[in-house]
């Protein structure tokens, strides 16, 4: 009796194996089900248009991805691509501070951005016959975004609450920082998203007026967008309301070709000195010389 228990798993497993076989071949021959199929294309200005149909509700989500992140920025100005994306919602020749999330909010939809090291991303979700109003006041703040003294530097001490919060006030963040100032010594990588304090604190809007000039254009954005109506419908209107935008072309990206300095500073981070550093420590954030590399960096694009 005893001998005859594993007889009896092993035939347990034998048909649990052949059952398996047998619905690995009924599924096999099936097509896979695909998330989506978008359909992409340029239009004159440089401006590429993703489209995703989605017919299982009348909403729109629109969203502009300009390809310049926080890895774009100059040494001394970390925080530079966070800080403009603030600034994208304080007017245009033609709209006030705060009015283009006033005019989404009055229509129903949702909107927001956010920044990263390497692209940053504005987006609203508005009903299917809304996206007009959307395209329309994008493509305005494309290319006629107005800033001054008087709304950028209340919009520095936002930022710089934010960073007090985030980073200042949660010991994981502060952990992260660090990490990513010590791996990335030689590249743009090491600079936190957000920025560092005292560099946030010496942003212009002379320094957010050039950066958005420089990166912000048709050429250096990708627009996607999820919706019910046909791709065709969408380059027509994609085209019509980038029209404004035609002339402005961004800077390309180009390999920065000259490491990163070396920073040791005990303000913003861990007071434990980075590998390869030489320079003597410093307790007000300075940019000491870096040491000669090796080897030279990698070109990123």
């Amino acid at each position: 009796m005893r001998a005859a228990a594993p007889m009896h798993r092993r035939a347990l497993t034998i048909r649990a194996g052949v059952l398996a076989l047998a619905v690995v071949t009924l599924f096999a021959g099936r097509p896979q089900a695909k998330v989506f199929e978008p359909e992409t294309f340029t239009l004159d200005n440089g401006l590429r248009v993703v489209v995703i149909t989605n017919r299982r509700a009348p909403i729109v989500t629109h969203m502009v991805y300009y390809r310049v992140g926080a890895a774009d920025e100059t040494p001394g100005e970390s925080g530079l691509a966070h800080f403009l994306e603030h600034l994208m919602f304080k007017g245009t020749e033609t709209l006030g501070p705060g009015e283009f999330s006033e005019i989404i909010a009055a229509n129903g939809g949702t909107e927001n951005a956010f920044t990263s090291s390497d692209y940053t991303g504005y987006y609203q979700s508005v009903a299917r016959d809304r996206l007009e109003i959307v395209m329309k006041h994008e493509a305005d703040r494309m290319t006629n975004l107005r800033l001054s003294d008087e709304l950028v530097d209340p919009e520095r001490e936002v930022v710089l609450e934010e960073r007090r919060s985030r980073i200042g006030n949660e010991p994981g963040s502060q952990l992260w920082e660090m990490i990513g100032a010590t791996m990335f010594l030689n590249h743009p990588y090491r600079r936190p998203v957000i920025g560092w304090e005292h560099e946030i604190r010496q942003l212009s809007t002379e320094g957010a007026l050039a950066f958005y000039r420089r990166w912000y254009a048709p050429n250096n954005a990708i627009l996607s967008m999820r919706r019910a109506a046909s791709p065709w419908k969408a380059s027509r209107s994609a085209s019509r309301r980038s029209r404004s935008a035609i002339w402005r072309r961004a800077t390309t990206r180009t390999p920065t070709g000259t490491p990163m300095p070396c920073r040791c500073s005990t303000t913003s981070w861990a007071a434990a000195r980075p590998a390869g550093c030489t320079a003597p420590w410093s307790s007000n954030g300075v940019w000491p010389p870096a040491p000669a590399p090796t080897t030279t960096p990698a070109a990123w694009t």
